[in-house]
């Protein structure tokens, strides 16, 4: 084919594109035509199913894509959400992150053998102004920023190496980034083609924050609560409460669609999970969407007695896949919803992400704080004149990841019916006596003395115990709920 019959058919590839993108964006605009857009991807998700994998992990990711598009439909439903919020939403969330261009996927999936990350998470700066009870991110406060220039690289790189246009903020506080004058809102407004999620604590969201984030309307911000007034203020301080529930008044004047960030403990996790707290966020507060991130023994002062008991990890599993299901609420969970990400996310996977710090300290996942000792810092190889791929594809400890990944899940051995247990997905947290081989072996850094302390936990047999007693409560849900049934759905068709 000639450069120029080629050049011809490319653009007009191009323009089919974004006809396509034009038309699905004036299709989700109308409330009708959005709704039968969501019905028609549920059927498409109940007809197309993996037929490799078990049918109640097929419901699962269902029931997840559902309440993802029903949370959508409520957000661009809502009158009170800005212009450019909606246009954002859309443009970018929707046609960017959810459908996503496979292009550069493909490419790099051609180069090395396995996909590219779908994003990173980045913590551009330490500094907090609140210090919470067993905060992950450690006692190392030192008032650490990261260079805007680098920031920026990043995620330009992200969009570029990967074709990602999605990245997760977190800290420190990310409103308390300032690098020579230059704050979060600066990304923000560089990176209009990327669409943010921002773990926030939300105290510092006024009135004039909320609007200039509703004029930009590239994020969502995910407010940090411990359940109501008492919870929230004993962990975090008090007055912090109030400071939040302002935060989410401004976010709705100014249209900024938000959601809530929780970290259940053995001590607050039923509340979390009650009638009572998801109609006051979801329905008074109007808060979108909601991530659990179950208390991790790392990071500041860690401690085994705040972990939720396997038996109320349990219990907290069947509770959160029920508001999914019947309410079609947008909440995840960490660690129980790993049947929807195929298992552990880790280390640059397939579908997953990587972390990185202030400092620049690269890790596989932001509650796995270990390093690898050759690129454990994207500094370092930013300097070599290396790159983001050279980092998630050169990192023994990523590699290492994978492959146990791939030896814990992998469509191949589902095929031929060898199933591993997806309700305990985590090498850290659910398999740690394999999480310690692997940081022996490739021999990891620990990041902080919080990550020593997690060692030690493993070591002495604390962390290997709880393990096995959440396979005893797990094992038999799985083989009951997902193995069983399956089979049962098999035999019926024969």
């Amino acid at each position: 084919m000639s450069i120029k019959k080629n050049m011809k058919v490319k653009t007009l590839k191009g323009a089919s594109s974004k006809l396509v993108a034009n038309i699905i964006k004036m299709a989700l605009k109308n409330s009708g035509t959005r709704k039968v857009i969501i019905k028609t991807v549920e059927k498409y998700y109940l007809v197309f199913k993996d037929p490799a994998r078990p049918e109640r992990i097929e419901e699962d990711r269902n029931a997840m894509v559902r309440a993802l598009l029903y949370s959508l439909d409520r957000i661009l439903s809502h009158k009170g959400i800005s212009k450019n919020a909606m246009e954002r939403l859309i443009d970018i969330f929707f046609l960017k992150v959810f459908v996503k261009d496979p292009r550069p996927r493909e490419k790099y999936t051609r180069a090395f053998g396995f996909p590219p990350p779908a994003f990173v998470t980045i913590s551009p700066t330490n500094v907090c102004n609140l210090k919470c009870k067993g905060c992950y991110a450690g006692e190392i406060y030192k008032g650490t920023t990261m260079e805007y220039e680098i920031f920026d690289r990043i995620i330009t790189d992200m969009k570029n190496e990967f074709g990602s246009h999605f990245t997760v903020i977190s800290g420190g506080e990310p409103f308390s980034y300032n690098d020579r004058g230059r704050t979060l809102v600066d990304i923000l407004k560089k990176h209009r083609d990327n669409y943010f999620l921002v773990y926030t604590n939300g105290t510092l969201i006024d009135e004039k924050m909320a609007k200039q984030l509703g004029e930009l309307g590239n994020i969502a911000p995910a407010i940090s609560v411990e359940g109501f007034e008492k919870e929230t203020d004993w962990r975090r301080g008090e007055g912090v409460w109030k400071k939040i529930m302002n935060a989410m008044d401004n976010l709705k004047k100014y249209g900024v669609p938000f959601g809530i960030s929780v970290t259940p403990t053995r001590n607050n996790y039923q509340l979390l999970l009650s009638d009572e707290f998801f109609d006051f966020f979801f329905k008074k507060k109007g808060a979108f969407f909601g991530w659990y991130f179950q208390y991790m023994p790392i990071g500041r002062k860690p401690s085994m007695d705040l972990m939720i008991t396997p038996e109320q990890r349990v219990a907290m599993y069947k509770r959160m896949w029920q508001k999914v299901r019947e309410d079609k609420l947008f909440i995840a969970d960490f660690w129980n919803s790993g049947t929807t990400s195929d298992g552990c996310m880790a280390g640059a996977s397939q579908k997953g992400y990587f972390y990185i710090m202030w400092d620049g300290t690269v890790t596989p996942c932001v509650f796995v704080p270990f390093t690898d000792k050759n690129y454990g810092n994207i500094f370092e190889v930013y300097k070599r004149g290396e790159t983001l791929t050279d980092l998630v594809t050169k990192s023994a400890f990523f590699s290492a990841i994978r492959e146990w990944q791939y030896s814990y899940f992998s469509i191949e051995d589902w095929r031929e019916k060898k199933y591993r247990n997806l309700m305990t997905p985590c090498f850290i947290r659910d398999n740690s006596s394999t999480f310690y081989e692997i940081v022996k072996m490739v021999e990891a850094k620990p990041v902080d003395e919080g990550a020593k302390k997690y060692l030690s936990l493993v070591e002495k047999g604390d962390m290997p115990e709880y393990n096995r007693k959440l396979k005893e409560l797990t094992d038999p849900v799985w083989e009951k709920e997902y193995l069983r049934k399956n089979l049962v759905n098999e035999l019926s068709k024969n």
